[in-house]
């Protein structure tokens, strides 16, 4: 929360000035802008070292759909354990094991997103922040 606090309340006052090409200015801006930033953001994070993840919108999209199907899961699961308190015997389903099912649509999501196999670091999972300028 520190560093949000700091990021608003900082003033950049000092400019520097970079001179590029046409080319390079709009290969910049297209990777910026893919990023959610702007140059002078996309500079600053490049220069400290840090990665710049784009993700294809269609990558977004499947992310987007199995958080909804997740919720899904989630809201059968409910209903089936909310009948079972209640002494009545709930619908029918077929026998899923939904946390691994619901595990499963995680590791997509975070696939999808982060492009890993594996379980991701505590780098990748690390939010927008100025963190690495406390270096």
């Amino acid at each position: 929360m520190t560093a949000k606090l700091n990021q608003k309340t900082k003033q950049r006052t000092i400019q520097f000035k970079l001179m590029l090409t046409s080319q390079e200015k709009e290969a910049w801006s297209a990777i910026a802008s893919k990023a959610g930033l702007d140059i002078s953001e996309l500079v600053r994070r490049r220069m400290a070292g840090c990665r710049i993840r784009t993700v294809p919108e269609a990558n977004w999209q499947c992310y987007w759909q199995l958080l909804k199907i997740g919720t899904n899961i989630n809201q059968i699961a409910k209903a089936q354990n909310t009948a079972l308190a209640d002494g009545t015997i709930p619908p029918p389903i077929d026998s899923i094991p939904f946390e691994r099912l619901l595990r499963q649509i995680d590791r997509l999501r975070l696939h999808l997103i982060l492009g890993a196999d594996n379980e991701p670091s505590e780098d990748d999972l690390i939010e927008e922040s100025d963190d690495w300028e406390n270096w």
